[in-house]
């Protein structure tokens, strides 16, 4: 090697040895993420009905805590909302099997459970033995204060008969259409409670009572939500 291509050589070895150096240098220590509370914010997305925000809290607060009725019960509603039935029927076995047998989450679990096996995967069939010519529809819709309402797209709505009376069995659910439109067909006459959740912060909670042979126009809005009417305040 000619001396000046060695003197160059040495030379870039020296540049690259320093760069090592620098490079090797350990980073300035940087602050650990915070911890996050999947239960609190899981609770956060319930208190919006952002079922779909809550749910994935749910499941990494059960890795933790896997014996809470609390998160396997909010889990199973997250999952009818999201069209998840799997899952929806994994968590309430779980609740029925686990909560108090008295408690409303059991209850609910029970019921639930008891009409999907009874209709299978759909909410209306031929062969259901609760079978009437009754039946309940109009639009959903909703706003906030000072705003103007607009039609709730793919929103759940549950039609479920009373305690103490000859439809305490029957439990139906619908989605709305994309305009809002839900219907529920070939209802028994009789007394209901018309909500949109089996859970928390129902947006309406209706009594409804339906005459043999009618079909009820029932729209729902913030006109008759829970904040101006409740018929059953009893239920928290």
């Amino acid at each position: 090697m000619r001396p000046s291509l060695a003197l160059l050589a040495i030379g870039l070895a020296l540049v690259v040895v320093a760069g090592c150096k620098r490079g090797g240098e350990a980073p300035p220590a940087s602050k650990a993420p915070a911890a996050v509370d999947d239960v609190a914010e899981a609770k956060k997305a319930l208190a919006v009905a952002n079922w779909a925000g809550a749910a994935p809290h749910l499941r990494a607060a059960l890795q933790k805590d896997p014996n809470s009725p609390f998160l396997h019960y909010n889990l199973a509603i997250c999952a009818t909302w999201l069209d998840q039935s799997d899952e929806a029927v994994r968590e309430f076995e779980w609740v029925v099997a686990n909560a108090l047998s008295d408690s409303d989450e059991a209850k609910t679990a029970r019921k639930w459970l008891a009409a999907r096996k009874k209709l299978g995967t759909s909410t209306e069939t031929a062969a259901d033995p609760w079978v009437g010519d009754s039946g309940v529809h109009g639009i959903a819709m909703w706003g906030e204060p000072g705003q103007p309402s607009t039609p709730l797209s793919r929103h759940q709505i549950f039609l479920i008969g009373l305690r103490a009376t000859p439809t305490k069995a029957y439990f139906r659910e619908f989605r709305t259409d994309h305009s809002g439109n839900y219907e529920f067909k070939n209802v028994p006459a009789g007394t209901y409670r018309l909500s949109d959740t089996v859970g928390p912060d129902p947006k309406w909670r209706l009594k409804v009572t339906l005459e043999p042979g009618q079909s009820l126009l029932l729209d729902l809005t913030p006109e008759n939500g829970v904040k101006r009417r409740d018929d059953f305040p009893d239920l928290k």
